[in-house]
């Protein structure tokens, strides 16, 4: 902690983020309960969904190619300062009583927009101002600080529309997004070594993807990290739901288990932040196995209290597995491409996870819902193999073992 304390650069973004963080949870909320209250209609909520993603996963090839130029400040800050007015003219509208879904879409596609441009900019921002030795825990701040918020901000928000107006959620996104914009306003970036001759876009963009393809490891990488884990844990929320209909759980018991993969994913933040990780794709592996064993036994072990405790381990899981893949992808990859590669594996998530939600939905209608635990748990457990073909040597029995044994 003493050295990233010191990094001044660091401070300023992590600060600065970190209130955005929070108000874009915060917004979430106050988001769709405006649309289900004005329109009560699903279709509307779906449509506003896709206003929210399309927008981004088209826009991530160009984004990525401008992120490895250096201007990445000016991305973050251009981001910053049109998600801020957009979310005042939001909240104008609402305050002066006017609502319409249109106007609402509208402003979600920009922020979509916005959003692409943004993450992979912070993304080949944060190695950058970090050495290797502090990256992990760099990324295991911004972990908890997006745990913490996702608890805290519903809460939040919650709060402000009982006793204040809906109109003052998007005010305080607006706010937070303002914040962070004059926090960027300080941020020191360094600059990377460029081409000298100025190729076009198609190029740049072939490059990066080719790039992408050709290093086996960021290819198997992306594979587990943006492909296999995000299909097969994207329909938690309605396995969850199928399960406590199925075992009398109810709503509350659908909290308490939510609530448990957020604390386990928060307890897995500070113990890397705190810890000596010195792999960080052992932490990774480690992660994959949390979350395939966490689904076998709730597949084996049905129960609300059962559930709580392995969605917990869950959470410990996803926390280990995401901070060591994506620290495993900023060290490997080169300065000038990881706005790109960036891009490429949240194109895929983004793609993945309404597939493996569709999916996740359809076997429900045809196996039994601790089946579909076992085999999902399983999937990921065993995703673990394919770490191992570009990792191996990391990844010797030998040394995994004397990962666990020296960490937990």
């Amino acid at each position: 902690m003493n050295v990233l304390g010191r990094n001044r650069q660091f401070l300023i973004l992590l600060t600065g983020q970190g209130i955005s963080i929070f108000g874009d949870q915060i917004y979430y909320v106050g988001l769709m309960w405006t649309i289900m209250k004005q329109t009560g209609s699903a279709m509307s909520l779906g449509m506003s969904v896709i206003c929210m993603t399309l927008p981004a996963i088209l826009i991530m090839p160009l984004a990525g190619v401008l992120a490895d130029r250096n201007i990445k400040k000016q991305m973050v800050m251009i981001a910053d300062a049109v998600r801020a007015c957009i979310m005042a003219i939001v909240a104008l509208f609402l305050f002066e009583g006017y609502f319409s879904l249109a106007i609402i879409n509208l402003c979600l596609v920009i922020i979509s927009v916005m959003d692409a441009f943004f993450n992979p900019a912070l993304s080949a921002t944060v190695p950058l101002i970090l050495d290797k030795a502090g990256l992990s825990k760099g990324n295991a701040i911004f972990e908890f600080i997006r745990r913490i918020s996702a608890i805290l901000g519903p809460v939040v928000g919650g709060f402000l529309i009982t006793f204040l107006s809906i109109g003052s959620v998007f005010a305080l996104n607006g706010l937070s997004f303002l914040v962070s914009f004059i926090f960027s306003l300080f941020l020191k970036i360094p600059r990377v070594t460029q081409a000298k001759q100025r190729e076009t876009f198609v190029f740049k963009f072939k490059e990066g993807l080719f790039y992408t393809i050709r290093m086996k490891r960021l290819l198997f990488l992306t594979l587990v990290g943006g492909v296999i884990i995000n299909f097969f844990l994207a329909p938690l929320d309605v396995l969850i739901i199928f399960t406590s209909k199925q075992l009398n759980f109810g709503s509350t018991g659908v909290g308490w288990i939510e609530a448990s993969i957020s604390v386990g994913a928060l307890l897995g933040s500070i113990a890397i932040f705190f810890g000596h990780i010195r792999s960080q794709i052992r932490l990774a592996v480690a992660g994959l196995i949390f979350e395939g064993v966490a689904l076998i036994l709730s597949g084996i072990f049905p129960g609300l209290i059962p559930f709580i405790l392995f969605f917990g381990l869950l959470g410990l899981g996803i926390s280990f597995a995401s901070i060591g893949i994506g620290t495993t992808f900023q060290l490997i990859t080169d300065d000038d491409k990881r706005g790109r590669v960036n891009s490429f594996g949240s194109m895929l998530s983004s793609c993945t996870v309404p597939l493996g939600t569709l999916f996740g939905s359809f076997l429900t209608g045809y196996l039994p819902l601790q089946w579909i635990f076992l085999l999902f748990g399983i999937v990921i457990a065993g995703a673990v193999t394919l770490l191992y073909v570009p990792f191996r040597e990391e990844l010797q029995i030998n040394q995994v073992v004397k990962f666990f044994k020296s960490n937990f």
